[in-house]
């Protein structure tokens, strides 16, 4: 009975876990920013800072339409206030806080 009981709980954490994470088609930062400081640019498993790749680990859906991706060391940056091409950056870790606007590619 216990291993059934442990099984069901970790089916329940399990679904949890999905509904809090978005889907990539749903990404509203994936692209290339122009973030005052560096140029970023976002795939769903990338963030490129300007100087290096960091790999997302997970990325969250907040239920106020901010979307916070997770890195190793437990590392986080959150993105929001998403209106139209632009967006805001924000690091926990520095305190830093930047405008973003989308770079479009030139064709």
């Amino acid at each position: 009975m216990k291993n059934v009981t442990n099984t069901i709980a970790a089916a329940a954490i399990a679904t949890l876990l999905a509904s809090t994470t978005a889907s990539a088609e749903d990404l509203p930062f994936l692209g290339t920013w122009d973030c005052e400081v560096a140029i970023f640019t976002f795939t769903p498993t990338t963030y490129n800072t300007g100087s290096e790749d960091l790999l997302v680990e997970e990325v969250q859906e907040g239920s106020d339409g901010s979307y916070t991706l997770l890195f190793a060391d437990d590392y986080f940056i959150t993105l929001s206030g998403f209106t139209g091409d632009s967006m805001g950056w924000f690091s926990e870790a520095s305190g830093d806080n930047f405008s973003c606007t989308r770079i479009v590619a030139q064709k």
